[in-house]
């Protein structure tokens, strides 16, 4: 059992994996602070963050998380949430669509090139199962 200290407090707590790196009480306000900012955007969708910190007195760090962990979704772009690939300005997530485009376009160029070069090793080999042991066998063709 490891110990870790909360980044928010600095109480000891036992560490979830897969979770967030907060101890109980923390995850229990910041559960607040969602709901408050979750409650505030249903009632004025049209709101900035930095219209919603000040509204809401959550840190605008925090409510620009929320966003980027796809927990929250701005109608305005807001000048301090950003791509973190090309710099835009973003509503919602980490990156823009643009380069969520083009990173699914590299991704299936670089899963294609994969595909034909693992071909290209086994074109040279033939696979066969020994008479004797029994056992599949690869065998490089002349």
């Amino acid at each position: 059992m490891s110990l870790s200290n909360c980044p928010r407090c600095g109480k000891v707590y036992t560490p979830v994996p897969g979770g967030r790196e907060l101890c109980q009480s923390c995850l229990q306000k910041e559960e607040e602070e969602y709901k408050k900012v979750f409650q505030f955007m249903t009632s004025r969708p049209s709101a900035t963050a930095q219209e919603i910190a000040a509204e809401t007195q959550v840190d605008l760090k925090d409510i620009l998380r929320f966003v980027r962990e796809n927990r929250l979704q701005l109608v305005k772009s807001d000048p301090s949430l950003k791509c973190e690939n090309c710099g835009n300005s973003i509503l919602v997530g980490k990156i823009c669509a643009n380069c969520r485009k083009k990173l699914g376009e590299n991704l299936k160029k670089d899963i294609d090139k994969m595909k034909r070069d693992i071909h290209k090793t086994t074109e040279n080999y033939s696979i066969s199962r020994d008479k004797q042991s029994g056992n599949i066998v690869r065998r490089k063709k002349p």
